[in-house]
């Protein structure tokens, strides 16, 4: 029995196997993207964890005074730098993301596109042969029925019945 890639034509294997390589290669990508953006996330979530354990301490065990209330500005101003960063980050992922995206579409869609109309010429071609076999098939036939006399009942009967 025939495994499915042994019944696929060369052109139909080759753009297979391109457009496998080119699946493969986005799919890498992806992932590649996915670890910075989880990397990106989980250092930003440990740095607020940090600063929000640490001043929530503060608050906490500080004495009530106006000095806990002049360090609430500067802390708001380091949490806004921090998201700040966390964003400058999230789009640097981005924008490496959509580079490499690119970079692979312009690695493999030559190929992609090739092995395409490789696949489609070798389908016409196919289909032209076929129709041009079952043609001489239907010829071929005709020409038989031609060779063979009509049966004398087949013969008569175009003269009419004269009973």
């Amino acid at each position: 029995m025939n495994s499915f890639v042994e019944t696929l034509s060369p052109a139909a294997r080759n753009h297979a196997e391109a457009r496998i390589d080119y699946y493969a290669d986005l799919n890498q990508a992806v992932l590649r993207s996915l670890r910075q953006l989880t990397e990106v996330n989980v250092q930003f979530s440990r740095d607020w964890l940090t600063e929000s354990t640490a001043a929530l301490q503060r608050s906490v065990l500080a004495a009530p005074s106006a000095g806990g209330t002049q360090a609430a500005p500067q802390q708001a101003g380091a949490l806004l730098q921090k998201l700040q960063s966390y964003h400058q980050q999230l789009a640097q992922v981005a924008t490496d993301f959509q580079a490499e995206i690119n970079n692979v579409a312009q690695q493999h869609v030559p190929q992609t596109t090739r092995t395409a109309t490789e696949l489609a010429d070798a389908s016409r071609q196919a289909a032209s042969k076929h129709m041009s076999d079952e043609a001489s098939k239907f010829a071929n036939i005709a020409a038989q029925n031609q060779a063979f006399p009509q049966a004398a009942s087949v013969q008569s009967a175009d003269q009419g019945n004269k009973n």
